[in-house]
Parts: structure tokens; C-alpha cells; sequence
């Protein structure tokens, strides 16, 4: 069942902090730094708040825009860190995140899920890089395209080595923030991750959305610059291969 999904983008939306009408001095000598977008770590709905955690540059306003276009704000520490609180929202929707410096803006490349649903998927979704995803999943997390490339990502202990088989068998090795991804040539029609297989139900036809689809939920929606993304989220358990 295809469910519309809300994309709130901030561009052209003029956001200040409260009481300010121009940046102060410190402002100034942060438009003179480096800048770094927001990263989201962490995401997870409790109770009726959604709460984000993450880095970006220390001391920099953290801005994340929600339906209706109200516009949440968190101040990150002087290490960069950062939480920010929202309401859970009521329909699934596709976040823009940013850090701002005075009127300028430097956006996260790509858009948070939140799925309204209880059990659907929340992650983070690029164009042209691994989705990552925060909410319980099996050891497979997800499958992007493109129509051109293909990423396969999930999590595990950091240093431990997964066997994913694409087409061909391959061990990969989790990173230090335990997370893996492979690229393979192609969309395989089976994914098998540690014995545990998946078959992916992607593509980019149809309205942009996140729908049910067997075995998972599928997302359409449509990059900077209009390319289409689609990613599969598997649901539950997988099949355990013989």
C-alpha cells in the first residue's frame, strides 16, 4: 500500500534564531571556518518524540525543518556534538538537516526517514552512497539503486568479517563504527548475508513514497538535481539459507 510521504526542503526558507537580527561576531569568525554539515549518528522514536543525535561543526546551530515547515533547532557542543528533539511525526517523512552559520547554510547530503508506521524504517538516504539505517533490522539494513549503481549495507561488530554473496561470494569487514557496505555489479534478485537470504523488492517506477512491499517497505523519492532513488528495507527475520 503506497503511503505519500512528506519532503520538506529548506531551500529558499529563511530561518533565524530567536532574538537575533544579524550574526554577532562569533558568527562572523565561524563563516571564516571550515564548516561541517550535520551527521546523523543515531535516530529512534520514544515514546511520542523522535530524537536525533549526531556531529557537526562545535558550537554550530543545528536546524532540522518538520512537517508543516516548523523548524526544530539544537546547538551542538564544543566538541560538535549534538541531540535534538522533536515531535514524532505523523506521516512518513523525509527530513532535510543542516547546520547554519549566520544566513548561510551547509545541508546534510541527504534526507532522514521517519516512518509513521510502528515497525518501518528510520535512515539516513543519499544519492549515490550506502543508506544507513537506525531502527532494529536483521543483518541485512538495506538495498539502494539508482538504476546505474547498487549498495548493499547493514551492521555488525566492529572488525568482524560478514559473507555477502551478490551474484558472487565476498567476505566484508565491518568498519569501526559498525557498519558494513558493498557495491556489486548489478541488482541481484537474492542477497545473502551470513546464510540469511533476502529478496529485494526495488525499483524506482511509480510515485515518489515509502510502500509495503513483501518482506520489507520500499522508498521512491527524488535526489537534488531530480535523479531517482529507490531503496528496499527488509522487515524482521530473514530466511536462514540450508
Amino acid at each position: 500500500m503506497k503511503r505519500s510521504i512528506v519532503l520538506l526542503i529548506t531551500a529558499g526558507l529563511s530561518v533565524a534564531a530567536c532574538g537575533d537580527d544579524a550574526p554577532g561576531p562569533a558568527a562572523s569568525n565561524a563563516e571564516k571556518a571550515w564548516v561541517t554539515p550535520p551527521v546523523i549518528e543515531t535516530a529512534e522514536i520514544q515514546g511520542s518524540s523522535l530524537v536525533i543525535g549526531g556531529a557537526a561543526s562545535p558550537s554550530g546551530r543545528i536546524v532540522l525543518v518538520a512537517p508543516g515547515g516548523r523548524v526544530f533547532a539544537a546547538a551542538a557542543d564544543n566538541r560538535g556534538r549534538f541531540s535534538l528533539v522533536t515531535p514524532k511525526p505523523a506521516a512518513d517523512t523525509l527530513f532535510t538537516a543542516e547546520v547554519q552559520v549566520g544566513q548561510a547554510r551547509y545541508p546534510a547530503p541527504g534526507r532522514l526517514l521517519v516512518s509513521a508506521g510502528p515497525g518501518g524504517p528510520i535512515a539516513f538516504v543519499s544519492a549515490g552512497a550506502p543508506t544507513r539505517r537506525f531502527d532494529p533490522a536483521p543483518v541485512l539494513d538495506a538495498v539502494d539503486s539508482d538504476g546505474r549503481a547498487t549498495f548493499l549495507s547493514g551492521r555488525g561488530r566492529a572488525s568482524a568479517v560478514v559473507t555477502v554473496t551478490a551474484g558472487v561470494q565476498r567476505p566484508i569487514e565491518v568498519g569501526a563504527d559498525g557498519r558494513w557496505s558493498a557495491a556489486p555489479a548489478g541488482l541481484p534478485s537474492v542477497v545473502v548475508v551470513d546464510g540469511q537470504s533476502f529478496v529485494p523488492s526495488i525499483g524506482a517506477e511509480g510515485e515518489d513514497g515509502l510502500s509495503a512491499t513483501p518482506g520489507g517497505w520500499r522508498l521512491i523519492w527524488t535526489a537534488p538535481g531530480g535523479a531517482r532513488q529507490a531503496t528496499w528495507f527488509p522487515a524482521g527475520q530473514a530466511e536462514t539459507s540450508p
